[in-house]
């Protein structure tokens, strides 16, 4: 969408025109009753009293609700022009902050009756209901993730259910007497998938929830099974993977890796392997990762990470979004279940880099990951002692 596109669309103050035009009418006429009550209300109260006052060099005695009558009359007119005209801009400001938010529930609503279950309403700071959009996200995400488990369990089923024909094939047992013993199951699999194809959930959920549910390093599925595309230039080190994706620029990558005075104190420094941007990277790499190492006192065993680059931001916010289902906060992040790592070639940096390895380091060294904040904290301690 581009700037000017978002500009219109923010001034169409009318969104919900039915809606709108109901309050700001009903508003007016309220307001009109209240000035005709009003004025009622005064020509009523002055009836019994007289007023004199001097009409044409006449004395004239009248009625005191005569007198003001004609006064009412315009002062009511006038009053309800102006006081309108004010009442509808204010009223279409507020009914604007109810009514785009309730349309933008609807579609989410209809989204979500149509099994669309990646929806995630976002409202303005300022809109109204913004608590009602907080609640469908979370009921949301509690349908969900069950269906993405149940999703990725559906799967398994059907893998164990290949291997169990394959293991009465080895004992010899006909093709009949397996398929009458394990078509019904194979059935009742299909009918569930088929059930579960009307929703739409984050292929990604699933996924990490197969990891997150696995006890054996061996069941990790390698993460480049499902990361989009294969348009990522690999480049090997001694302690990474590194994945650029397209339009990556290794030499840019490796410029914004300030690697001075990183290798300060070091008992152990990397071999390099060449002098291409690539083998810079990876130079580069592991000399951050040998020098949080001793900074940390922590050297995991057998530790080998995967690292992803995308180009900018708005690459990284689409990756994080399709992990998590929310908005990303972060200029890089590492995430321990899939033992990867998550960066820009635009905000690339050694600090950032070390935080981040930091953060891999202590996850793989403690038996029993540490608390969310001790991890953080450890993470900043080699960040800011990098150079020392």
């Amino acid at each position: 969408m581009t700037e000017t596109a978002a500009q219109n669309r923010r001034r169409n103050y009318f969104i919900k025109k039915r809606f709108q035009a109901s309050f700001i009418i009903k508003f007016c006429l309220l307001l009109l009753l209240a000035c005709v009550i009003m004025g009622f209300a005064a020509y009523l109260l002055t009836e019994k009293t007289t007023t004199t006052s001097f009409e044409n060099l006449r004395l004239t005695v009248k009625s005191t609700s005569d007198y003001i009558l004609p006064i009412l009359i315009y002062s009511s007119i006038m009053a309800v022009i102006l006081v309108s005209l004010a009442t509808i801009v204010i009223v279409l400001f507020i009914s604007h902050r109810i009514a785009g938010p309730l349309y933008r529930l609807e579609r989410s609503i209809s989204d979500i009756g149509n099994g669309d279950l990646t929806v995630n309403t976002y409202l303005r700071q300022a809109d109204e209901i913004k608590v009602l959009a907080e609640v469908l996200n979370k009921a949301v995400k509690g349908i969900r993730e069950p269906l993405s488990s149940s999703k990725a369990k559906t799967e398994e089923l059907e893998v164990e259910i290949l291997s169990l024909r394959e293991s009465l094939k080895k004992r010899g047992i006909p093709e009949n007497e397996i398929d009458s013993a394990v078509k019904p199951a194979e059935k009742k699999i299909q009918g569930i998938k088929q059930a579960l194809s009307f929703f739409k959930v984050s292929i990604l959920a699933g996924l990490i929830f197969i990891l997150s549910s696995s006890s054996s390093p061996a069941s990790i599925i390698s993460e480049k099974t499902f990361f989009d595309g294969n348009d990522w230039t690999v480049i090997d080190s001694a302690f990474c993977t590194i994945y650029l994706k397209d339009k990556v620029d290794a030499r840019k990558v490796s410029n914004k890796i300030d690697t001075y005075r990183i290798d300060y104190g070091l008992s152990e420094r990397p071999v390099r392997s060449g002098n291409s941007a690539n083998d810079d990277v990876a130079y580069k790499f592991d000399l951050i990762f040998f020098k949080v190492q001793e900074l940390l006192d922590m050297r995991p065993k057998d530790l080998h990470l995967n690292v992803r680059i995308y180009k900018g931001q708005s690459d990284l916010d689409r990756v994080y979004m399709e992990i998590f289902d929310q908005q990303n906060k972060f200029i890089a992040f590492y995430i321990f279940k899939l033992n990867s790592l998550f960066a820009t070639e635009e905000k690339i940096s050694a600090n950032i880099m070390a935080h981040e390895i930091a953060h891999c380091i202590v996850d793989h060294y403690f038996s029993v990951t540490p608390p969310t904040k001790v991890a953080e904290m450890i993470a900043q301690y080699a960040d800011l002692h990098l150079r020392d």
